[in-house]
């Protein structure tokens, strides 16, 4: 019984490895993450200026009134 327990440990710590090891992302997979992250970037640039015009728009009504 001890062979036979050495030999399936053995081949499940081959099986965690393997399942480890990560594999280089593709051309395009990389294109597509950069895009993805320019576009995110964007938006967050976008939603600032929003938030800055909001409040600039909300001082200018509170001096006016």
């Amino acid at each position: 019984m001890s062979l036979l327990n050495r030999f399936q440990r053995a081949r499940a710590g081959r099986r965690t490895a393997v399942r480890e090891r990560r594999r280089a992302p593709s051309f395009r997979e990389m294109r597509a993450r950069l895009r993805t992250e320019k576009a995110e970037a964007k938006l967050l640039d976008t939603e600032i200026r929003i938030h800055e015009e909001a409040a600039r728009i909300r001082r200018d009504i509170r001096t006016g009134a």
